[in-house]
């Protein structure tokens, strides 16, 4: 099974076909606690990116679940392509003042849990490791019009993206901390389980749903 933390660390992500209930759970026990599981349906009239039917910009989810997995049920007739960007890749493209410029922007996050903060930098090193952290729509309006998260943004735009139509029964599972992920829009019926996976935490208590 040190395979799919290979492929983690290596990647930032792990593409798993035609997947059985009982290895996805044996993926989930391998990888740690699951600290949110979430249906994922979208909705044409949803008011919620996550269960919207519309292109899903690249971000990263709450910065508590250092892993994401999704296991496909349904999928569409049409879109629901899922997109990843390695934030890595793109941070390495900018220059060294960029980078520090970068790491001191922060980002709106929910409070899911007593644990959240109100923000978290955009980039921050964590054991000699960069975690990310990004919502173009959970930024303030003064950041957005930074030259380098101006920059930031056209990066991962340009980006060569990863494509991944998820067919029912398969599993993605992606690092939160390094990989971005998006979606196209997306035409009929669309079911996804999520699972948000964290190898060293469990939150006290979870406050609201993101959806």
């Amino acid at each position: 099974m040190n395979f799919l933390r290979d492929q983690l660390k290596e990647f930032g992500y792990s593409y798993l076909p035609n997947t059985s209930e009982d290895d996805l759970k044996t993926h989930l026990n391998q990888l740690g606690n699951i600290i949110d599981e979430t249906d994922v349906i979208a909705k044409s009239d949803s008011k919620s990116l996550v269960t919207s039917d519309k292109y899903l910009d690249f971000h990263t989810d709450n910065h508590l679940a250092k892993y994401i997995v999704w296991h496909c049920k349904v999928q569409a007739k049409e879109g629901g392509i899922s997109l990843l960007c390695d934030a890595e890749s793109v941070f390495e493209r900018l220059t060294n003042e960029e980078k520090k410029e970068l790491s001191g922007i922060h980002v709106y996050e929910h409070k899911m849990y007593p644990e959240n903060r109100n923000s978290n930098p955009i980039v921050k090193t964590v054991d000699g490791e960069n975690n990310f952290y990004y919502s173009f729509w959970l930024a303030r309006e003064k950041y957005r019009e930074l030259p380098v998260f101006k920059k930031w943004r056209e990066l991962i735009q340009n980006a060569n993206h990863i494509r991944i139509l998820l067919n029912v029964n398969d599993v993605l599972i992606i690092d939160n901390h390094r990989i971005l992920h998006g979606r196209t829009e997306i035409i009929g019926e669309r079911y996804l389980k999520r699972y948000w996976l964290n190898p060293e935490y469990l939150p006290t208590r979870k406050l609201y749903s993101q959806t």
